[in-house]
């Protein structure tokens, strides 16, 4: 009967030391933006952004902040600087991606009322390369094969007789 009971007790205690504490899977992304000021478009250094109270970064010099293993879903970004308005934003984090948060404007609590903010900086749109992602083995292009556009329809055509291509309105 000891042996039972020992037995059982370190069967139990073997099982509670593989509990890590993780209730279930959970997916994660990533989400990443910047931070400026609203009447000077200038970066924040060292501005607070969080995810709830769990994920929490600091911006950088210029203001690039990256929050990774953030739980997918919708989510709420919130940044904070000391003198600065909260500005936040939400987003929808997905598995294995990174979510961009854009810009997140504060303004400076001082700022007079006669100092307008400034609209964001243009996001830089990235150019399109026409880059071949597949190309099968042997694969050659033919020197017959050209990217010249073939001569239209209408100059090969013979040329419609004048008196069927005007058409007159009589006014009624």
């Amino acid at each position: 009967m000891r042996n039972l009971v020992l037995g059982l007790v370190l069967v139990l205690a073997m099982g509670d030391s593989c509990n890590n504490g993780v209730v279930g899977v959970q997916d994660y992304g990533s989400v990443t933006g910047r931070v400026l000021d609203a009447t000077t478009n200038r970066p924040i250094a060292n501005a607070i952004v969080s995810v709830g109270s769990l994920f929490v970064v600091t911006a950088d010099a210029l203001g690039a902040f990256t929050l990774p293993h953030v739980p997918i879903g919708l989510q709420n970004v919130t940044a904070r600087m000391p003198g600065f308005t909260t500005d936040a934003t939400t987003l929808r984090v997905r598995k294995d991606a990174t979510a961009q948060a854009g810009y997140l404007r504060l303004v400076p609590l001082a700022k007079p009322d006669a100092v307008p903010t400034l609209p964001p900086p243009p996001t830089p749109t990235p150019e399109a390369t026409v880059i071949p992602t597949y190309v099968p083995p042997g694969y050659s292009p033919s020197p017959s094969a050209s990217l010249t556009p073939a001569a239209s329809p209408s100059a090969t055509a013979s040329p419609m007789p004048a008196a069927s291509a005007s058409v007159q309105l009589q006014p009624s």
